[in-house]
């Protein structure tokens, strides 16, 4: 019984995952703004919680910017043409338990009596283009990161996109890749790649994600990272 009530809750936390919420930038008239939820939906956030920013023209050269930190919310302002933006967030400690997530370190949760499935350490990227250049085809030397192998705006009916995955500039094998926040999953190969389905017009949401042991720290069992591609099919 306890066999299969823990399988239950596994079952529970890897659907939960699919929708949590992340980073994204979406272009307005004059203007960059910094998204946080899962897209559609957004929610308010602390702004010093995102931490490094960058921009890049169709050459990848990097643009300059101009930040500003409303009440809940960034905007990014730029005077050239931006064809991508990457970003990178603050690190958050996370417990699992069978009532659901915690913002606790493990340590917090064990004080408390808490039953505790997964304690982790997250960190989230992401990276939104807005055109398409060879530029978006190469690695923007995040951490973590999802690169297009080929222009997603000319994708023809059912064909696949493929993607790579990187972490700290190396290939991925097995990143768990979700597209759309939906269920389905698919993961990167020896290589890093995987093909994914578009099957829809509007937002598209890429996600990855990848964890390793935390070694010798109380607080956490692992590091967690997400990374996240967006573009905008019209």
């Amino acid at each position: 019984m306890k066999k299969c009530i823990l399988a239950m809750v596994v079952v529970l936390l890897f659907t939960q995952s699919a929708y949590a919420h992340h980073f994204w930038v979406e272009k307005e008239t004059d203007k960059f703004k910094i998204s946080w939820g899962h897209y559609p939906e957004t929610g308010p956030y602390e702004p010093e919680k995102v931490k490094m920013v960058k921009a890049y023209d169709k050459q990848g050269k990097e643009v300059k910017l101009e930040r500003k930190d409303e009440k809940d919310t960034v905007y990014l302002y730029a005077k050239e043409t931006v064809l991508m933006v990457t970003l990178s967030s603050e690190g958050s400690f996370l417990v699992t338990t069978p009532e659901g997530k915690k913002r606790l370190t493990k340590r917090e949760a064990q004080k408390t009596g808490l039953q505790i499935i997964d304690a982790v350490y997250s960190y989230q990227f992401a990276k939104s283009i807005f055109g398409y250049s060879n530029a978006a085809t190469k690695p923007a030397g995040m951490k973590f990161e999802i690169v297009p192998l080929k222009n997603p705006y000319a994708l023809k009916p059912e064909e696949l996109l493929p993607i790579k995955v990187f972490f700290e500039g190396r290939p991925v094998e097995g990143a768990v890749i979700t597209i759309n926040n939906k269920k389905e999953t698919v993961k990167s190969n020896k290589d890093g790649i995987a093909g994914i389905k578009i099957s829809e017009k509007g937002m598209q949401s890429v996600s990855a994600k990848k964890r390793i042991p935390a070694k010798d720290n109380p607080d956490a069992d692992y590091l967690s990272f997400t990374t996240v591609l967006t573009f905008d099919l019209k």
